[in-house]
């Protein structure tokens, strides 16, 4: 279990295209901010005593507040008009992630389930409004692996195993959508 508390004094944001920005590399301050939490996690293997097998199975959680500690205006999507005591957007306040395994001699199969928590997409506090929010989803991974020898291993992946549909952000130019459904795979060589 680890809590953290950070202080912030000149948050400062940067307009990438790989974050959901317009990609202009423009520099934006977001004045003085506080991200607090705590983050729990847990592994375990039921079968830890076998022999040739085991299933580590991982729970984490991670809960997030957030404080704006001053009041600024702001052209920029992603802060609006920001008053004192708003939350940061686009930072879920839960998270939660579930993987469970099992591994037998060459073999490995990997379930991982996410929660992301719904967020706000302009700061603000209270309840979001639909038109800055993101809704929370849940998401599963499958992947598996086959050791052939000490240098090349087989895999194959699917990503979004269910394919659900679900945004991760609202810049540029509204909601972003998730990866839907991928299955992938190929060799992979250690030498």
């Amino acid at each position: 279990m680890v809590g953290f508390y950070n202080d912030y004094s000149n948050l400062l944001g940067s307009d990438l295209a790989a974050t959901g920005g317009t990609g202009s590399l423009d520099q934006f301050n977001a004045g003085e901010v506080i991200v607090k939490g705590i983050e729990v996690l847990m592994n375990y293997d039921p079968l830890s005593s076998a022999k040739n097998i085991s299933m580590p199975i991982t729970l984490g959680y991670t809960f997030t507040d957030t404080e704006f500690q001053n009041s600024f205006g702001s052209d920029n999507d992603i802060w609006g008009t920001v008053s004192e005591g708003d939350e940061l957007p686009y930072l879920s306040k839960h998270q939660f992630n579930a993987a469970a395994s099992i591994e037998f001699n060459k073999f490995e199969v990997h379930l991982n389930g996410r929660f992301n928590g719904a967020f706000r997409t302009k700061a603000g506090t209270g309840s979001i409004p639909d038109n800055e929010k993101v809704d929370s989803n849940i998401i599963l991974d499958l992947g598996t692996k086959y050791r052939y020898n000490d240098h090349i291993t087989i895999t194959a992946n699917a990503m979004n195993l269910l394919n659900e549909t679900y945004a991760v952000a609202r810049v540029p130019a509204g909601l972003r959508p998730g990866m839907p459904l991928g299955v992938f795979g190929g060799p992979e060589l250690r030498y």
